[in-house]
């Protein structure tokens, strides 16, 4: 997509430009329209809850990330997830047919926008499948030994770094946050890795 195209392609596509902060629902479950979502700014994070009323971290929002599309894809009525920000954020919101009915001016742009939207789309159908396998193991030390075996290969070392903290990545790996807290130090003092924080290293000669 070239940068020129951009103003005319937001003024086809309808495109509507809205502010958030802290604490601020961009999105409600049970309540908001389905639309393709960008968040041009900011941080956010996709929650869903159960039958209890407990909210489960579904996904993590960075600047640049994209949400709601498949939503809006399956012509849902409302959202079934709620998209909360973390701070300040600026949000860029699409409705879906504006993107994959090409309008009368048969822009040139439209065709790699549904492109880009379809390879996105793989793209986390692939990360959600990556997370099914971490969560098909029945307990908690195997579940995170797969998850480190998955960043480690992706970082190419023995020593690297997740993108989530101790809460997130217990309700990545649906496991209790305490029962996780308990099996890292465990791991620890079997000499099985060590860590800092968010910063891991693998000891285990078995990579």
């Amino acid at each position: 997509m070239q940068e020129a195209d951009i103003p005319n392609m937001l003024k086809c596509l309808g495109a509507r430009k809205q502010s958030f902060q802290k604490g601020e629902y961009i999105c409600m479950a049970g309540r908001t329209e389905p639309a393709v979502g960008i968040l041009l700014s900011g941080e956010a994070q996709i929650t869903k809850e159960n039958r209890q009323g407990d909210a489960m971290i579904v996904g993590t929002l960075k600047t640049g990330d994209l949400f709601g599309e498949v939503y809006a894809c399956m012509g849902e009525n409302v959202l079934p997830v709620s998209v909360v920000a973390l701070g300040k954020c600026d949000v860029l919101l699409v409705h879906v047919e504006r993107i994959v009915h090409t309008c009368q001016n048969a822009c040139p742009f439209h065709q790699q926008l549904i492109m880009n939207l379809l390879r996105i789309m793989a793209e986390k159908t692939a990360i959600l499948s990556r997370k099914m396998e971490f969560i098909a193991y029945k307990t908690i030390r195997s579940r995170l030994e797969a998850y480190f075996y998955d960043r480690m290969e992706r970082s190419g070392s023995s020593e690297f770094i997740i993108p989530l903290n101790r809460n997130e990545l217990a309700d990545y790996l649906c496991v209790d946050r305490s029962a996780l807290c308990r099996e890292l130090s465990h791991m620890k003092s079997d000499g099985i890795l060590d860590y800092k924080g968010n910063h891991f290293y693998w000891l285990k000669q078995d990579v």
